[in-house]
């Protein structure tokens, strides 16, 4: 389990485990409504034992192609780009593949479970890529909303859960908390987590807050920079 940091009030909620210790699961909010989540919180168990992660696709489509890059673009862009998080893959899924699985539906995108808990799931992830159907803007910004979902679903893959249901989250958030409690606050609450429907901002913009990255880092590490020596 993860230790109580010096000097770091922890934020993002871990989540809470059922009776057979496994993650229960915390879908997404359909886009366009706002409620705030636990930020920085993580279920200490649901962490990935390692910094590599695979991802593979559930009976990928070849028109769906753009949309899936658009999903490793944001994924690499964001937690990965932002800690010693490395996923890897994303090929189409066997059977008994490892990781993270990925259903494109038409159902509201969620995760089955958080953290390590989803590998080998299958259809453990759900993404929709038509998610104008219930955002309308999707329709002009499609990519751009593809792309802030996953984010946020990815924030649940690596095992954070949503701000609003913090104990320490504004009570006009509380009252619209969705989704399971996790049981270690990396950080203090955040109202610009990407894992917050309270954000002001729909999805965080896509982007990682700071207190996002902090948390996410405090997790899994920090980037791992290669050192560069001049030549001779």
């Amino acid at each position: 389990m993860l230790s109580r940091m010096a000097g770091v009030a922890i934020g993002l909620s871990v989540v809470l485990l059922n009776q057979t210790g496994a993650a229960l699961a915390q879908p997404a909010l359909p886009a366009g409504k706002i409620i705030e989540q636990d930020f920085g919180t993580i279920v200490r168990l649901s962490k990935w034992p390692g910094t590599t992660i695979a991802v593979c696709w559930e009976s990928p489509q070849s028109t769906d192609r753009q949309l899936r890059e658009v999903v490793k673009r944001a994924v690499e862009d964001t937690w990965q780009r932002n800690s010693a998080l490395h996923f890897e893959g994303w090929q189409a899924c066997q059977a008994a593949s490892p990781g993270i699985h990925i259903r494109v539906a038409e159902d509201h995108p969620h995760t089955k479970r958080v953290g390590r808990y989803l590998d080998q799931m299958q259809d453990g992830m759900v993404l929709n890529f038509r998610p104008e159907r219930w955002r309308p803007s999707c329709h002009w910004q499609l990519e751009f909303c593809v792309a802030a979902i996953a984010v946020h679903e990815f924030g649940h893959a690596i095992g954070f859960t949503h701000e609003q249901n913090r104990p320490d989250a504004p009570e006009e958030c509380k009252a619209d908390s969705q989704g399971i409690r996790g049981d270690y606050l990396v950080t203090r609450y955040d109202p610009s987590s990407i894992m917050n429907y309270c954000n002001p901002v729909w999805i965080g913009d896509g982007k990682l807050s700071q207190l996002d990255i902090a948390s996410v880092r405090t997790v899994y590490g920090a980037p791992v920079v290669s050192a560069v020596h001049p030549s001779p």
